[in-house]
């Protein structure tokens, strides 16, 4: 009981903390905050040394071709990108609808709302790349009102910090689906005559035991995750890459990208091949801008039981 107690202490102190500074910084002007991402970048890149083997030998392996200084450049952009979003990410918090519609563009948003309106559920596929928690005013502009926008939580272990987060997004209009329980929710949606749109980050790394599909990327041996294709499949949902482009620092365009009407046409794998050649492309176009300090290539074919 006293363990508990003590643990049950230590959640509500961190979650006051984070929340405090969310709160305080998330005041400043975006001018003020760029200028601590630029001082973040020195402090996480060279004195924190933020995963910078792995940075490193990622951006080796996916671009063999590129000379050390080629690839020490798009290190350096991407730190500083990466110390960006994290001030945006906190600018959030107080922004309004509003303020994130002057900051975010869409591409090819007439064909999904049109998708939407003949009562076509949506997947969005999209990634770690450029600014995706600004994604939601995609929902505000489709002038659908039997649109639910959908995202997946993954709970955070402290439960103060994770009523938080999701708080956050909520305020968004996202609907939050636990990630061990996505398939019931939706089809509470589609028989409340509701049409819905998820928004799936399916560039993670599978867990091994979820592994049932590999495809080369960027020149590497590469599983990517299934889920989001079989639900698209189970609900004959249209399947959409949603890529995020940076125009300039703290603007961003989401092109969206037709990859299937209704996937429960496709091939299976289809939708998931044509997502990952789509991110490839993208990634190789504006490598800066993607999540280099995740382990994407921590699973072998080999270890795959």
């Amino acid at each position: 009981m006293m363990k508990e107690k003590l643990q049950d202490i230590k959640n509500k102190l961190s979650y006051y903390l984070l929340r405090g500074a969310i709160e305080f910084f998330s005041i400043l002007p975006f001018c003020v905050l760029y200028f601590i991402s630029d001082m973040l970048y020195y402090l996480i890149r060279y004195v924190v040394r933020y995963r910078r083997k792995v940075v490193e030998e990622n951006l080796a392996n996916s671009f063999p071709e590129k000379s050390v200084d080629e690839r020490k450049t798009i290190e350096k952009q991407f730190y500083h990108h990466f110390c960006d979003m994290l001030v945006e990410w906190v600018k959030t918090y107080r922004m309004s609808y509003d303020d994130i519609l002057n900051h975010v563009e869409f591409e090819n948003r007439d064909m999904m709302a049109n998708l939407i309106k003949e009562g076509r559920n949506m997947m969005f596929a999209s990634s770690h790349k450029g600014n995706w928690e600004w994604m939601p005013a995609l929902y505000w502009q489709l002038g659908c009102p039997n649109l639910v926008g959908v995202e997946v939580n993954r709970p955070a272990k402290n439960p103060y910090i994770n009523a938080f987060f999701k708080g956050m997004r909520n305020r968004l209009g996202m609907e939050l689906v636990d990630k061990n329980d996505i398939i019931r929710p939706l089809l509470k949606y589609r028989k409340g005559d509701k049409t819905f749109g998820l928004g799936l980050l399916a560039d993670q790394t599978p867990s091994v035991k979820n592994i049932d599909y590999w495809t080369e990327f960027l020149h590497q041996d590469t599983p990517f995750l299934s889920g989001p294709e079989r639900m698209a499949r189970m609900f004959k949902s249209a399947y959409v890459y949603a890529d995020v482009i940076r125009i300039s620092r703290g603007y961003y365009k989401y092109r969206l990208k037709l990859i299937s009407v209704n996937v429960a046409e496709e091939e299976e794998y289809a939708a998931t091949e044509k997502y990952a050649r789509l991110l490839e492309e993208s990634i190789q176009e504006y490598p800066s801008d993607w999540l280099w300090t995740h382990r994407r290539w921590k699973h072998k074919r080999e270890n795959k039981a």
